[in-house]
C-alpha cells in the first residue's frame, strides 16, 4: 500500500514537472528555430563601444552614455562580456534572456510558496503553471529574438528579486532586506529608464516589513531617499535625443488612454479597439482586487508582493505611454517588445485571483474555484493562439533576416545605392534603417576579427552548371524602355547544389561592374523547379524585386543577377538578363 502511494506521488510529481517544463522547452525551440546570428537595429550602436574596449580606449563615459532616453549601464556591460566571449554571437544574449525569464519565474514560484500555506495543491500549481506560461509566452517574440532586448528581462528579474528580498521570512534583519532590495532596484534603474519606477512599485512591500510604526516610517523615508538619490545620479549629464511634449499629449487624452489600455491588453489580443477594451478589463480587475486586499492589509499580508508586481506593470505602461502615445495605439500593438512588462500585470492577477479563491471569507468558495479554473484555461487557450501567430510572424520574417545576414557577409561588394539606402526590399535595411550605421559597424567588427566579410570573391560569368535564370524584366507592357521615375519588375530563380545551404538573396549588377546596386530575396514558391530538379530543397527558389529607374544609369544597359557560392567564394551569374534603356525625364 505504501509502495502504491509512493508510486502515485512520483507520477504526480513527474506530471507536474512536465507541465512546468513544456513552456520553457517551447520557448527554447522557438528561439532555436527562428533566431539569426546577426546584429539588428540598436545593436549596431554597440560596435563602436566594442571597438574602444578592444583598443583599450574605453572610458566610464562610454558606459554611462545615454542610449536614446535610457542609461543601459548594466545591459551594456553584460552584452560586452558576451560579445568578447563569443565573437559577438547574438545567440548568447538570447540565451541570457531566456535564463533571466526562468530566474524570474523561480523567484515568483518561491514568492507564491511563501504566501500560500496550502501551497502544493492543484489550484496552487495551476496558478504557477499559468505564470510560467505567461513569462515564457511567445507573444514577446520580438524580445526573444533580439539580443539587445535582454534589458527588459533583466529589469523584470531585478524587480521581482527586490520584492522577494523584502518579503523574505524574518530570518535576516530588515536593514539587510532593504539593502538587498535597493541593490536590485539600482541595477534595474540603470538598465532601462522604467527601472527607476521599481523603487515606487516596491513601496507596498517596504511598508509591509514587520516592525513598529516608527520603524516603518523610517524605512520608507530611507527608501524614498535612495530613490531620489538614484534619480539624481541618473540625471547627471542627461541630454535625451528624443524628447516628449507632455503638454501636447494633454490635448489628446483619448489617444493617451487608448494607447495605455492597448498596451495592457496587448498580451491577450492585438486588435485595435478590442485590445483597449481588454486592457480596461484587466486594469479594472487589478483595481478591484487591490481594493479588496488593501482594505484589510493585516489580514491579507500575502497579497503585498502581487500588488507591487501589478503596480510596477501599470506604472511602466504609463511611462511607455508618455514616451510613445504620439505614435498611436497601433504602435503599442505592433511592438511586441512592450508585452514583457504588461505580462507582469497578468501574473499579478493570476496570483491575486488564487488568493481571492482561498479567502476564508468567500462564502461561494467552490464557485470561485470553478470560475478561476475556467478563466485560467481560457487564458491558456488565448496564449496558445497568440503563440501560433507569433510563430507565423517569425517564420515570415526569417527569410529576410537570413538575407540580411548574407548581406552583411557580402557588404564589401554592395554599392551605396539608393536601393540599399531607401528600398524596403533592401537586405541592408533589414539590419537597420540607418544603413550607414551597418556599414560602419561592419568595418569595426571586421577589424576586431569577429566577423570576416567576403573578400577577393571570384566573378564567374559563364558557369558550366545552371545556377538559375534571370527572367526578362517586365513593366506591364513588357517594354524595357523606362523613365527614371518608373520602376521595372525583375524575376527569376536561383539555386545552389543540393548539398549546400540554398541562397537567401541574389544580387544585381549593371554592365560590367563587379559590385551590386540591389538585391532580391529568394523565398517565393517554386514547386515546378523542385519537381524538375527532383528535390524539395528547391521549393522556394524563385525571387522577384521592383527596381526603380533612378537606381540605373541613364543609358542602355544590361542588368545581371548573381548568386553567391560561399564554399568556392564565387559570385555565379544566373542565365539570362535584362537589357534596359533608361530615359531622363522630359
Amino acid at each position: 500500500m505504501v509502495y502504491g502511494i509512493h508510486r502515485t506521488l512520483m507520477k504526480k510529481i513527474l506530471w507536474l514537472f512536465t507541465l512546468y517544463l513544456i513552456p520553457v522547452l517551447v520557448l527554447i525551440g522557438f528561439v532555436a528555430n527562428f533566431s539569426v546570428n546577426v546584429p539588428i537595429d540598436d545593436e549596431w550602436r554597440l560596435a563602436s563601444f566594442f571597438a574602444k574596449i578592444a583598443g583599450g580606449k574605453v572610458t566610464f563615459n562610454d558606459v554611462w552614455a545615454l542610449h536614446s532616453n535610457h542609461r543601459i549601464v548594466f545591459p551594456k556591460i553584460m552584452m560586452a562580456m558576451l560579445a568578447f566571449l563569443s565573437r559577438w554571437n547574438i545567440n548568447y544574449p538570447l540565451c541570457l534572456s531566456i535564463g533571466l525569464a526562468i530566474l524570474t519565474f523561480l523567484a515568483i514560484y518561491k514568492l507564491s510558496a511563501m504566501q500560500i500555506q496550502n501551497g502544493g495543491d492543484d489550484l496552487w500549481h495551476l496558478a504557477n503553471i499559468l505564470t510560467c506560461i505567461l513569462l515564457c509566452s511567445l507573444v514577446q517574440h520580438e524580445n526573444w529574438l533580439w539580443g539587445f532586448q535582454l534589458a527588459w528581462f533583466l529589469v523584470n528579474f531585478c524587480f521581482i528579486a527586490a520584492v522577494y528580498c523584502l518579503i523574505l521570512p524574518k530570518k535576516i534583519s530588515a536593514s539587510i532586506q532593504i539593502s538587498l532590495a535597493a541593490l536590485f532596484c539600482l541595477i534595474a534603474s540603470f538598465s532601462l529608464a522604467q527601472g527607476l519606477l521599481s523603487w515606487l512599485a516596491a513601496i507596498p512591500a517596504v511598508v509591509a516589513l514587520e516592525g513598529t510604526v516608527a520603524q516603518k516610517r523610517k524605512r520608507l523615508i530611507v527608501w524614498m531617499l535612495l530613490f531620489v538619490a538614484t534619480c539624481g545620479i541618473y540625471s547627471i549629464d542627461y541630454h535625451p535625443s528624443r524628447k516628449t511634449n507632455i503638454f501636447a499629449l494633454l490635448h489628446q487624452p483619448l489617444v493617451v488612454i487608448d494607447y495605455f489600455l492597448s498596451l495592457l491588453g496587448s498580451p491577450i489580443v492585438r486588435l485595435s479597439g478590442i485590445s483597449a477594451l481588454v486592457g480596461l478589463i484587466i486594469l479594472a480587475s487589478f483595481i478591484f482586487l487591490g481594493w479588496h486586499f488593501a482594505k484589510n492589509m493585516r489580514q491579507h499580508h500575502d497579497a503585498v508582493p502581487w500588488l507591487s508586481i501589478g503596480l510596477f506593470s501599470v506604472v511602466s505602461a504609463l511611462f511607455i505611454t508618455v514616451g510613445r502615445a504620439q505614435f498611436g495605439a497601433i504602435q503599442a500593438l505592433e511592438s511586441s517588445r512592450y508585452t514583457t512588462n504588461s505580462i507582469l500585470l497578468l501574473v499579478a492577477l493570476v496570483q491575486l485571483g488564487q488568493l481571492l479563491v482561498r479567502d476564508s471569507m468567500a462564502s461561494l468558495n467552490r464557485r470561485y474555484t470553478l470560475v478561476y479554473r475556467v478563466l485560467a484555461c481560457l487564458l491558456i487557450g488565448i496564449i496558445i493562439i497568440n503563440s501560433g501567430q507569433a510563430v507565423a510572424q517569425s517564420q515570415a520574417a526569417l527569410a529576410y533576416k537570413q538575407g540580411g545576414k548574407d548581406c552583411l557577409e557580402l557588404i564589401n561588394y554592395l554599392e551605396p545605392s539608393k536601393f540599399f539606402q531607401d528600398s524596403p526590399e533592401s537586405c541592408l535595411r533589414v539590419l537597420s534603417k540607418k544603413t550607414w550605421l551597418v556599414r560602419e559597424g561592419a568595418l569595426v567588427i571586421d577589424k576586431i576579427g569577429w566577423r570576416n566579410s567576403a573578400k577577393n570573391v571570384e566573378f564567374v560569368a559563364n558557369p558550366e552548371k545552371v545556377y538559375g535564370y534571370f527572367d526578362r524584366g517586365q513593366i506591364g507592357d513588357k517594354s524595357l524602355t523606362i523613365n527614371k521615375n518608373n520602376a521595372m519588375k525583375a524575376t527569376g530563380w536561383a539555386v545552389l547544389p543540393a548539398d549546400l545551404p540554398q541562397p537567401n538573396i541574389i544580387l544585381l549588377s549593371v554592365g560590367d561592374k563587379q559590385s551590386f546596386f540591389a538585391n532580391a530575396y529568394v523565398n517565393l514558391d517554386s514547386g515546378d523547379i523542385a519537381q524538375t530538379l527532383k528535390s524539395q530543397v528547391y521549393r522556394n527558389a524563385r525571387w522577384a524585386v521592383e527596381l526603380s529607374g533612378d537606381n540605373l544609369p541613364i543609358a542602355q544597359t544590361e542588368i545581371k543577377a548573381w548568386v553567391y557560392n560561399p564554399v568556392d567564394n564565387q559570385f555565379v551569374k544566373l542565365r539570362g538578363g535584362a537589357r534596359v534603356k533608361v530615359e531622363d525625364e522630359e
